[in-house]
């Protein structure tokens, strides 16, 4: 069997285990051949192999549990506190369906992520090995790109784009479909011992991180009944706490820096969202707010736009 085949075999066992546990062998077993087809059989000495392919390659045990009389995902808890792994169960269990599902490939639809993953494996090998990285980058505010040698610190994926935080002149973020080119050097770089990459992003909405204008300090939204619907099960920010709750409107507080990325998105929720405090934040989202009806106004002068491409 080809080594994909077999992953998606591993990817196929930790998610039944993951999300059908505590589950018997005996059940493990059934289901096994009813997935991959008769005469596929799961036997205990393959049913132990898999148990370690799954510990070495995802760093997840698998185990019996006698008070609970079936195997588990030991440290479920932990695994489900830790954004990484359980995003590559979620990740390689998707990826897994949609393999399965070629028949209804015009009826899964998926976002489009912009090109920069062929860079992950550069990157991440870089970060494992603790060498600097060889970039030719081209900014959207620089005319030409620019080559030049950066410490990957770490990655991170943020509306459908995959940035990089490194350290050049000073730490700054890059994102992945920028680069034009890159490779490793043979320079070493120790990453700081204090560094943790979710405490330094834990202050911002984001992968801006910084403004001019704020501090990290408490922000408060009122919300309307319907759009609170939305931010109960998906926060914008994991210090959001609902402090407010009628059929009308919701408060939500916060604690971050309100920097561009933040404001933008408070933007494009339209009225359906107003800011109590900071004062400042709610000046400057009002003045952006009147320019976009200034500039739709003047936009709506004359007989309109006349497409010159899309013609039926």
């Amino acid at each position: 069997m080809s080594t994909a085949g077999l992953i998606n075999r591993y990817v196929w066992f930790v998610t039944i285990i993951y999300n059908r546990g505590p589950i018997s062998l005996e059940d493990i077993q059934r289901r096994y051949e009813s997935h991959f087809g008769r005469g596929e059989e799961l036997s205990e000495r393959q049913f132990h192999r898999y148990t370690d392919a799954v510990e070495e390659l995802f760093d997840i045990e698998i185990k019996y549990s006698r008070t609970q009389r079936g195997y588990i995902v030991a440290d479920r808890e932990g695994i489900d506190n830790m954004g990484m792994r359980k995003w590559l169960i979620q990740t390689f269990s998707v990826n897994n369906i949609l393999h399965e599902s070629q028949d209804l490939k015009n009826r899964i639809l998926l976002e489009n992520v912009p090109s920069g993953q062929q860079h992950l494996t550069t990157i991440v090998d870089a970060m494992r090995e603790s060498v600097a990285l060889s970039m030719t980058y081209h900014s959207f505010h620089r005319e030409e790109p620019s080559t030049f040698e950066v410490e990957p610190y770490c990655v991170k994926l943020f509306e459908q784009r995959w940035y990089m935080l490194g350290m050049s002149d000073k730490l700054r973020i890059y994102a992945l479909d920028r680069i034009k080119a890159l490779e490793p050097t043979e320079r070493k770089f120790k990453l700081p011992k204090k560094f943790d990459a979710t405490k330094f992003f834990e202050d911002y909405y984001g992968i801006i991180i910084s403004d001019d204008d704020f501090e990290v300090e408490p922000v408060a939204l009122k919300v309307d009944s319907w759009q609170s619907k939305y931010l109960r099960t998906l926060p914008l920010h994991h210090s959001q706490v609902e402090v407010v709750r009628n059929d009308e409107y919701s408060i939500f507080e916060y604690r971050l820096c309100p920097s561009f990325d933040f404001k933008q998105k408070l933007l494009s929720m339209g009225d359906s969202v107003g800011v109590l405090a900071p004062v400042l934040l709610k000046d400057i989202l009002r003045k952006k707010a009147e320019t976009t009806a200034n500039n739709n106004a003047s936009a709506g002068m004359g007989s309109g736009y006349h497409f010159k491409v899309y013609k039926k």
